[in-house]
């Protein structure tokens, strides 16, 4: 399945959707570069679940992953690596002069 979220976003249509949502929706409000975000994840039948983020960022894309028991696990671990990231992003074109 896939979850498309970006700036402009309506409220998700289940608990995993919304939960992913309110996580990376900070993303947007601390990193203006950060352009739209996508969730994949693997099925239920799975006994670890994975969570698949591509981040748009301006001019690049990153893709990171995270496994965990619970969808939201794997999200949560998927986010961290995308923060580390996103940061190094940032330090790397937007240096302060």
């Amino acid at each position: 399945m896939d979850i498309r979220v970006e700036k402009e976003t309506i409220e998700g249509k289940n608990y995993f959707e919304s939960y992913a949502r309110e996580q990376l929706e900070k993303y947007f409000l601390n990193y203006p570069f950060v352009e739209s975000i996508k969730v994949f994840f693997r099925g239920k039948n799975h006994p670890y679940k994975k969570v698949k983020l591509q981040a748009r960022l301006k001019g690049k894309d990153v893709f990171v992953e995270g496994t965990g028991p619970k969808h939201d696990v794997a999200l949560d671990v998927a986010s961290e690596k995308l923060k580390k990231q996103v940061e190094k992003y940032k330090s790397k074109h937007y240096k302060r002069a």
